[in-house]
């Protein structure tokens, strides 16, 4: 199976969150995110912001949990004393028996992809979530420029300078919530994709340790 790092899809989560951490502080210092957060008075980019922390939290569990995985899978068969359901590999590699026929195995291996990548689905819906969010927050900034343009009958110096302000409102609306939604789904979907990348090499990787176990085995019978 190639060398074993230990807690390796943990470790790399940590670094893809550090440098996401990084952008935000600098963009902080520099005042972008300031800015961008008093243009938007709906408030909206700060729930876009706070869902892409919210789902980096579950992305360091999932990491966390693969990372185990990788570990119980790398420790099978000298500590299979796991319970029942805590080690995915186990259950498999338990479960897949050498007299199973392909269309079982093919069965069990659809199970454990479902099993490792768990609920990475919701992590997708929410990164799609925050880009129609940061839609609807262009859709208000639209429709908050053409409200201060209805029911302008005449336009006066004082008239202008208010119209103008608006206008300006809602752009600074309708720019900072696309802005802000497209980045976080961004950067929540590059995590999310690490995640399915690791699962998916666990269990080409366990699949891989069944097959080798049972041409062991085949050979071992043939011997005797």
């Amino acid at each position: 199976m190639g060398p074993f790092v230990p807690y390796k899809a943990l470790m790399h989560w940590l670094m893809m969150f550090g440098l996401i951490l990084f952008g935000l502080f600098l963009s902080w210092d520099m005042g972008i995110l300031q800015g961008i957060i008093a243009q938007d008075n709906i408030r909206l980019c700060l729930v876009i912001i706070a869902m892409l922390l919210v789902m980096s939290v579950h992305c360091a569990y999932r990491s966390f949990f693969l990372s185990r995985q990788y570990l119980m899978l790398q420790q099978y068969p000298q500590e299979a004393s796991y319970h029942d359901g805590q080690s995915l590999a186990q259950n498999y590699l338990t479960s897949a028996g050498p007299d199973d026929s392909n269309s079982d195995k093919t069965l069990l291996a659809e199970v454990l992809m479902e099993k490792a990548r768990g609920t990475h689905q919701v992590g997708w819906f929410i990164a799609g979530t925050m880009i129609k969010m940061g839609l609807l927050g262009t859709v208000i900034g639209f429709i908050v420029m053409l409200s201060s343009v209805s029911g302008l009958e005449s336009l006066t110096i004082s008239d202008i300078k208010t119209l103008m302000q608006r206008m300006t409102q809602g752009m600074g609306i309708a720019m900072s919530t696309t802005l802000v939604g497209l980045s976080c789904s961004m950067l929540l979907s590059l995590q999310y994709l690490l995640l399915d990348r690791t699962a998916d090499q666990f269990v080409a990787l366990t699949i891989e340790f069944d097959q080798q176990a049972g041409t062991t085995a085949a050979d071992i019978n043939g011997n005797n």
